[in-house]
Order: C-alpha cells, then structure tokens, then sequence
C-alpha cells in the first residue's frame, strides 16, 4: 500500500504476493536486491518475534512462508548467508520446542535466537549497502509517531484506548504529570520551533513572547530531571543549542520519552519487573528523514544490583539496544561517570555538534 508492497496501514498489512514472486525470481529495479532484503529482513524478524513472544504477529502461515522464501532467494544471489530450520510459524514453534525454548524465559530465548540469526544478516546489508550506494533504509525508522508522552514529573499516567482501531489513546488519570504531543510530524522531525508553537497553544500563554515561551518550556522539561545531576549536565549542554542563529530549526531533545507502556505500575506488580523492557527512555530526538535518535544516561543501576556488578541487568540492558536498533533506532550511550567530570560539557557539545551535522548530511 502507499507505494510500498510490505507496507503497514492503519488497519491490515497487505503482502503483495505478485510482488514477492517477481523479487524472489530475479533483481528488479525497484527495490534493488539490498533494499528488498533489508525490508524483507526487517519484517520476517518482527513478525516471527511477535509469534514468539506475545502472538501479535500479522501474516499467517502462508504470508511468513512467501516471505522467508523470498528473503532467503534473494540474499542467496546476495553471497548472504541465510539458513533457518523452519519455513513458518509452525515451523518455529516446533523448532523452539525441540530446541528447549519454551516455559520460564522462552521469550528471552527466541528473542536472543532470532537476534543470532538476522543480526549478522542486518550488518553485511549494510555493509553491501555502504559498497554499493544503496540507499539501505536500515538507517530512520518508517511510520508515523503518535501518542508522544515525555517528561513525566510524577505518577505513571493511565491511558485508555479511546479508539483501538485508530490507534487513538486518553490520559484518563495523572495527566497532569506528563506531557502528550498530539500534533502530525513532517518530514523535519521535531523541531524545537514546532515544540515552542505547540507549548504556546497548549499553556494558554497568549501574549507571551517567543522567549517567554520557549524559558518556560524549557523550565517544564528540565523539571522532568528531577535532582539527576548528570542528565542535567547533558540536557543543559544540548539546550545552549536553542540560543543560536539556527536554535529554533534544531531537534527538539525530549526528556523521559515513553517507548513501550505497562499500564500495571512496579508496585501493582508487587515489585517485580514488567512485561515490557526499558519503559521510558532518557532522551529523544525526532530528526529529519525519520531518523530517532535515543540517548541513554547510565547510572550504576543499569548495571549492578546495589554495588555488585550484575550481568543479568547488563545483558537486559544490551538486548533491548538490539531490539531498538534492528527497528531503525540509534542508540548512544553514556556512562554518568563521564558526565561528572569537569570537562563533561565540553565532550557533550562536541558529540551533539557531529551529531546534529548528521542530520544534514
């Protein structure tokens, strides 16, 4: 649909079988080889993630099938090495069950599984693309953000959806808590222009000027923070980017973004982890060409239970990084070590300033 055969609607995925005959019997012009096995990759490895975790997934048995078919013809005239031992859903669960991934930490299992297997597929994609010009969609992330909730002050929001078919949520309780951009993005990302505009409308600051406005956004977002003296550090540092001649058309960074949401709290769950990893991220920025960009502050509890070091909180950690990347995020990490040093500032102007240049590249 939309020019896209693997594309998602609102309301069905439309797999163009046609389609994948003539791309798995020969290179077409449109998508070249590379192209088609990057989104062909990207779909057969969120689809059969979804049937093994929590059966979300959207084909059936025959569209997986087409699918791996013709992802596994086309990386053969690739030299991409390529070899499941299933060829659909049902294939999968047998082969997961034969091979001990079921009951207490399966998802994690075929999770890691698949990873092992179209990770190394994902990267010489990449390297095949960067040798021979492809435009390797690898790099942003397609689709359209919605239901944009950051810089939560205090308790978790409840959301309701108040139409599951659109996709379309409510904040029915602690709303006040938390921010929620509802506008539609362009092509340009987020600019902090575009946030200013929305904040003036959304504060009822009618006779505000333009410095008023963005002072007082600012001071909201930054409030988010809390007392973590090391994600100041950077959000300050990257915010001195809004006083220059071109502030207003850079990315806006968004504090305390929600990726994934658990509408039970940590105390409902009777202090046990969610169903879901990483629920909010440090800090987001909605570049240009669907680029998201997700930075990470690191205290010690991203890696150690108290001060003991914990490989389990680690390889959660590294996994969801995984995951995020292999959805078309780019993740940069920093440890709060280094953002407690004197020269932190610096360092961090630095990389926002190659960052930001990206974006213009």
């Amino acid at each position: 649909m939309n020019g896209d055969p693997w594309a998602s609607s609102r309301f069905q995925v439309v797999l163009d079988f046609g389609r994948l005959d003539l791309v798995r019997r020969g290179p077409q012009p449109e998508p070249n080889d590379i192209d088609a096995a990057v989104d062909l990759g990207r779909l057969a490895h969120s689809e059969l993630e979804a049937f093994g975790t929590d059966s979300t997934q959207t084909l059936d048995d025959d569209g997986i099938a087409a699918m791996l078919r013709t992802l596994g013809a086309v990386l053969r005239r690739l030299g991409v090495p390529f070899d499941l031992p299933f060829r659909d859903f049902k294939g999968f669960h047998g082969f997961w069950s034969a091979q001990g991934m079921s009951g207490a930490g399966g998802w994690g299992a075929r999770r890691g599984y698949l990873s092992e297997v179209f990770n190394p597929v994902f990267r010489r994609l990449d390297d095949l693309g960067d040798e021979r010009g492809s435009r390797s969609r690898l790099h942003g992330v397609d689709g359209q953000p919605r239901n944009l909730i950051f810089a939560s002050t205090g308790l978790k929001p409840e959301i309701v959806l108040l139409d599951a078919i659109d996709n379309v949520i409510e904040v029915t309780k602690n709303a006040e808590y938390c921010l929620f951009y509802d506008r539609p993005l362009d092509s340009s990302g987020l600019t902090w222009a575009q946030l200013c505009d929305w904040w003036h409308a959304e504060g009822n600051l009618d006779g505000a000027t333009e410095r008023d406005v963005a002072l007082d956004l600012y001071r909201r977002l930054a409030a988010s923070l809390g007392d973590n003296p090391v994600e100041q550090v950077l959000f300050r540092t990257y915010c001195e980017r809004y006083g220059s001649d071109q502030g207003l058309s850079v990315p806006a960074l968004l504090p305390q973004v929600y990726l994934h949401y658990d509408p039970t709290t940590w105390k409902q769950r009777g202090g046990r982890a969610g169903a879901l990893a990483r629920e909010r991220m440090d800090f987001l920025l909605l570049a240009p060409n669907g680029r998201r960009v997700v930075i990470e502050v690191d205290g010690k509890q991203h890696y150690a239970e108290g001060d003991k070091a914990s490989p389990q909180r680690y390889s959660q950690m590294v996994a969801e990084d995984r995951r995020l990347k292999l959805r078309g995020y780019e993740v940069y990490r920093f440890g709060g070590f280094e953002l407690s040093q004197p020269d932190a500032p610096a360092m961090v102007r630095t990389f926002f300033a190659e960052l930001v240049t990206s974006f213009e590249a």
